[in-house]
């Protein structure tokens, strides 16, 4: 009961399509976990942290970007599987025909911005993780409003009249800005990574390995450095680059973990267990 007309090929690019959907729902319920728990450790009374409101509303922004995100993920997916499954060509017609509506643009956009402000994040943890050297912030920030500005040209092109996320104009766009993203989070990655094993082999070297563990631990480094954002986002470059639809099923759960990683340094500024200036 093959659907007529359509190729092995097409039928992979719908199921990636469809199961990608899945996991992003999935990666939202993990998100919706982490965002609850950081909420709980930056406001109970008897954490001994101040509340910081401004920490607290960029968390809330995530997370709201971040179900925004899923929703509107949601609303098109329904759209093609259900509302307009019928149209000539099946569902993979149907995306290509509209992928630029409203719906599926505000889902784009909401993906955008926590974008923006997951790696505004990861700047600023850069800076306090080498203890405010301006210095060494150039390439990064010159990476950061690069990639900036052709998110904005991204979204703007895919959300013209019969644009795509894969047509040639837009492709022009993205993949410079998911470039310049994903080599703004290896290298920032990398440049916290490698401060927290200098300090880590410091600390061993003066008060012993077991106290190093808190700051320089295996997990505290990954949490520290967004290593679980930049490892999903080479992944989905490299798909997209090579158009293979593994992409599909990786995006979804990207838009989810840039929200993440972010949410889990502030769930450690929380609990008085992230690099601070007073480290």
């Amino acid at each position: 009961y093959s659907p007529l007309g359509e190729s092995s090929s097409d039928l992979w690019l719908e199921r990636s399509n469809f199961s990608g959907a899945f996991l992003g729902g999935v990666a939202y319920g993990i998100h919706a976990a982490v965002f609850a728990a950081t909420v709980y450790f930056m406001t109970r009374k008897n954490s001994g942290q101040k509340l910081s409101i401004p920490l607290l509303a960029f968390v809330c922004s995530l997370f709201t970007l971040g179900t925004i995100s899923i929703a509107a993920n949601t609303k098109f997916s329904e759209e093609m599987w259900i509302d307009d499954r019928n149209i000539p060509g099946g569902p993979i017609a149907w995306l290509t025909e509209h992928y630029s509506d409203p719906v599926n643009t505000l889902g784009n956009a909401a993906y955008i911005f926590a974008n923006f402000l997951a790696d505004g994040v990861l700047l600023h943890r850069l800076l306090v993780v080498w203890n405010y050297n301006y210095y060494i912030m150039v390439i990064p920030v010159l990476a950061y409003l690069g990639s900036t500005a052709m998110s904005i040209l991204t979204i703007f092109q895919s959300a013209q009249p019969g644009a795509s996320l894969w047509s040639h104009t837009t492709i022009s766009f993205a993949v410079p800005y998911w470039s310049l993203s994903l080599s703004l989070n290896l290298l920032v990655t990398l440049m916290i990574a490698t401060r927290l094993l200098m300090m880590r082999n410091k600390i061993i070297a003066v008060l012993g390995p077991e106290h190093s563990k808190t700051y320089t631990s295996v997990a505290a480094m990954m949490v520290e450095s967004a290593a679980p954002y930049s490892i999903t986002g080479l992944i989905f470059i490299i798909c997209y680059a090579r158009a293979s639809n593994v992409q599909n099923l990786v995006l979804p759960v990207l838009g989810q973990i840039m929200c993440i990683s972010p949410e889990l340094i502030m769930l450690r500024v929380a609990l008085g267990r992230a690099w601070t200036r007073d480290t």
